[in-house]
């Protein structure tokens, strides 16, 4: 049976969904019920029949069609997406009937109404839309549009704690996610792999926790510590490491589609101070913020205290506001001089997809231009979820992306900085004002000159125009690669290699170049005495009087439809719940409703989505494959109770993630090895039941930075304004390789015009709006860029200095630290023999002809040289470019 629906009136009874196309059917072919003579015509005897038969089918049943139900008066005059489909008494304002009239209801290829059925409607509306019985709550309320049915989907409903089931294989069970997963596995006749070595668990941990490999020292400490719970502690040094903080922070800034620049336009407006947002979100999980905290500060951030109306910002004030940034961080091509309404829209709709996809893991776009095809979530339920930005996001009050910030003081230090620097203000300006004049004299002087002691006909020409030496004047003071055609024929004719701004004066005049280096001098120290006030970019709302928010008919913001009012998804609510927000100081309250609402225990979707995040990035699949999508067009999960305790333990340890972490790299699951068993891959062939470890590639940033770290390079210098990258006469994109240049990759700049190139080839997202799940491809390109890329030949050079430098004199003591360095254990005799020959080889072809003959100096050089390519050759193993 389909999902069940309350009809009106004489249908009262609950029926199914299918049942509506048999009731519909049967209407349509019996005549329309007339009134007897003199009788009223009433909703349930005459119209409800006529409304279901010919508009049931997208109106009623099992999908209402932009959100209008035909099946109770009170619907049809709260109507849908488009407004009020009923005005009582006036037939002609009535959307129905000119719906109806125009032939678009129901629309081409199902049986219209006739003109009896027409007639009926319009004298019923004329007389009032009377109605036999009192009328029921109307259908607007979302929480009416939504069935139980809807509601007890399995992300739909809040996560229960279940108990933790009773296996076979308990020597195997360290964490109850070991016995959910051994639950299902045993159902196989399977278990878990045996433990993966102590130098595989090491080199696997560090990558995963800090996104770098393991150093010698801490492979040489880790295989020394003989205690039972060495491994227990090396987690905890991992997590509290801030490298940890690096690392996990990158995998949140793809679901908050972070980038330094606004993009849209070729010019890719740089964005100044966003680094400031990634900065708190490495400072906030080094921290271990609460995850429900986390997500408070970034949506309302400016809403959890009085920051305006505060003497001074404190530094929990400067974290709330800096973390908005999460709001700032979708494309935005508004600049100033450049605003567009089409692009104020669509900001907003980035906006609502970042926030919809990283907190809800839903779809939540899909229902901007009509209801959801999947989920039951109407377009009424995305324009409440907008309407609870509009007082910040606001297309009719639009400000421009660079004006859109939040001043880092509070008004009354605003009004005290703006105090202290009015006076330093005016001396500048008073300062700037003389330079003008005196400049001007100097080039009036230096123009009357030139006029005087050239050899055109220059009297004639200023007696017939006055105005020839200003303009002139002018046309010299003007930099020559910004002159106007006019301003070029003058200095071509007068003065064609004479510059007169103030460069050009201060060569011409040392008395000019004095007076001017004074001039400077002062105002520079005046400007130094002044207190810059620090533009954050974050959100805040405009004032505490937002507009009315409607939805839009097919998404067109020049076609408005009903009204709404802020809310949250029907659907993830109970059936009374309201949306309340509570206004404070120049601010509506409606965002710290919503992340209330997200962070409350019994949210069904928050915890699941983030536990399923976290999974997915450790063990390379989420328990919900699509991760960005819990809804129905989304996978399955695959251990739904695992992921509900996963959820609810999250809750339990106080939102802490690094609790999330610990008892799932303290698992066996985590900790097993990746050896192949041929009757595992037969039952388990993509590894969902996680009978062995999967070992997987690692992504462009963590390549880069783990390439930087083996070859000595990598600048761990924490925060800050970004690296900035280059773009090359070949096109390609990338970094200096300096100090600056190396720092972790987390650090450099995000343009989207200028993506890294190596980047680019291993899937770092170019971030239009946010990458919650990022895809992964093997392509040719890839090779060619590790075996002959600039970064990849610099990278290797290094290492195989370092391991020159550090290995010692013999053969295998440098083999021995290449191979500690980038595998994390010692090579095996083979590998020595092999590497031995490489190096022969090499060395051979790097001396040439002059062979045995050569200089002991040539030979320590071609050495070396052989060194630079068998680190080229590491550097392209497997063993390198996966985590096992």
């Amino acid at each position: 049976m389909g999902r069940l629906l309350t009809n009106a009136g004489s249908m009262s009874c609950l029926l199914a969904a299918g049942v509506w196309v048999a009731i519909a059917a049967t209407a349509a072919a019996e005549p329309t019920a007339a009134a007897p003579p003199g009788a009223p015509i009433t909703f349930e005897k005459q119209v409800a029949p006529i409304l279901t038969a010919r508009c049931g089918k997208c109106h009623a049943g099992d999908k209402i069609e932009a959100g209008l139900d035909v099946r109770r008066r009170a619907a049809l005059v709260a109507g849908g997406d488009s407004g009020t489909a009923l005005v009582p008494g006036k037939p002609d304002e009535s959307l129905l009937i000119k719906r109806v009239d125009a032939g678009e209801m129901p629309p081409d290829g199902e049986t219209g109404l006739d003109e009896k059925e027409k007639q009926v409607l319009r004298q019923w509306i004329a007389a009032g839309a009377p109605a036999e019985k009192a009328e029921e709550p109307p259908l607007d309320a979302p929480a009416a549009r939504v069935s139980e049915e809807d509601r007890n989907f399995w992300a739909f409903r809040p996560p229960v704690r279940p108990e933790m089931p009773t296996v076979r294989g308990q020597d195997r069970v360290r964490t109850p996610i070991d016995a959910f997963l051994l639950a299902k596995l045993e159902e196989q006749g399977l278990s878990f792999n045996c433990d993966a070595p102590k130098a595989v668990l090491l080199r696997r941990l560090c990558f995963d926790l800090h996104g770098l490999p393991p150093t010698p020292e801490q492979l040489d400490e880790f295989l020394a510590d003989s205690r039972p719970d060495a491994y227990e502690q090396l987690v905890e040094r991992l997590l509290a490491a801030p490298r940890y903080g690096e690392r996990w922070a990158r995998h949140w800034l793809d679901v908050a589609g972070y980038a330094d620049s606004d993009g849209y336009l070729d010019a890719d407006h740089p964005r100044p101070e966003a680094w400031r947002y990634r900065d708190w979100v490495i400072r906030a999980l080094n921290d271990d913020v609460p995850y429900d905290r986390f997500v408070c500060q970034q949506l309302a951030g400016d809403e959890l205290s009085d920051w305006r109306r505060a003497e001074k910002l404190t530094p929990r004030m400067i974290d709330d506001l800096t973390a908005t940034g999460f709001l700032r961080t979708a494309s935005d091509g508004t600049y100033t001089g450049y605003i567009e309404k089409t692009e104020c829209y669509q900001v907003i709709s980035d906006t609502i997809q970042i926030v919809s996809s990283a907190f809800l893991g839903l779809t939540m776009q899909c229902a901007r231009c009509h209801a959801h095809k999947y989920d039951p979530i109407s377009q009424r339920d995305y324009y409440a979820l907008q309407a609870i930005f509009g007082a910040a996001l606001d297309p009719e009050r639009w400000q421009s992306s660079e004006v859109r910030t939040i001043p880092m003081a509070s008004e009354a230090q605003q009004a005290a900085v703006k105090d202290h620097n009015q006076p330093i203000d005016e001396r500048v300006a008073a300062l700037q004002k003389y330079k003008a004049q005196w400049t001007e004299r100097y080039q009036k002087e230096a123009v009357a000159e030139i006029l005087a002691r050239s050899e055109n006909a220059a009297a004639p020409e200023a007696a017939a125009d006055p105005k020839l030496p200003e303009t002139l004047r002018e046309a010299l003071a003007t930099n020559p690669k910004k002159r106007s055609t006019e301003q070029q024929k003058l200095a071509e004719r007068y003065a064609p290699n004479v510059s007169l701004g103030e460069e050009g004066l201060s060569k011409r005049s040392p008395e000019y170049a004095e007076e001017l280096k004074k001039v400077k001098a002062a105002v520079a120290a005046e400007s130094a005495l002044r207190q810059p006030i620090v533009a954050l970019r974050g959100l805040v709302d405009v004032d505490d009087a937002p507009r009315e928010t409607h939805v839009l008919i097919r998404g067109d913001f020049e076609k408005p439809g009903a009204k709404v009012e802020p809310g949250v998804p029907a659907v993830l609510t109970a059936p009374d719940a309201k949306f309340a927000a509570q206004p404070g100081y120049k601010t509506t309250g409606r965002r710290r409703a919503l992340a209330g609402w997200l962070t409350a225990p019994d949210h069904p979707l928050l915890a699941r989505t983030q536990v399923n995040r976290i999974w997915q990035r450790h063990f390379g699949r989420g328990i919900v494959p699509t991760v960005a999508n819990l809804g129905h067009s989304g996978s399955q999960p695959s251990h739904p109770e695992l992921l509900d305790w996963l959820a609810t333990e999250l809750m339990r340890q106080a939102w802490s993630q690094k609790a999330i972490h610990r008892v799932i790299v303290l698992s066996t699951a985590y900790r097993q090895s990746s050896d192949y068993n041929e009757r595992k891959a037969a039952a388990d062939p993509d590894g969902i039941l996680l009978s062995a470890w999967r070992p997987s590639r690692v992504d462009g940033e963590t390549l880069r930075d783990a390439a930087l770290a083996v070859a000595g390079k990598l600048n761990l210098e924490m925060y800050g304004s970004p690296t900035p990258v280059d773009r090359r006469t070949d096109s390609s994109v990338v970094t200096a390789d300096d100090a600056a240049g190396n720092r972790r990759s987390i650090y450099l700049m995000v343009r989207r015009s200028q993506h890294l190139t190596m980047f680019d080839l291993f899937d770092t997202p170019v971030m239009e709006i946010n990458c919650p799940q990022r895809n992964e491809s093997i392509v040719p390109l890839q090779a060619l860029a590790l075996l002959n890329g600039p970064f990849a030949e610099s990278a290797a050079k290094a290492l195989g200095e370092r391991v020159v430098r550090e290995g010692g004199a013999t053969v295998d003591g440098q083999c021995d630290t290449a191979y500690r360095l980038l595998f994390a254990r010692l090579p095996t005799a083979a590998e020595r023999a092999a590497i031995a020959k490489l190096l022969e080889a090499c060395a051979a072809e790097a001396l040439g002809e002059a062979g045995a003959a050569a200089t002991a100096e040539q030979k320590s050089a071609a050495a070396a040289a052989a060194w630079n390519q068998a680190a080229l050759v590491l550097l392209n193993s497997n063993e390198f470019l996966y985590v096992d």
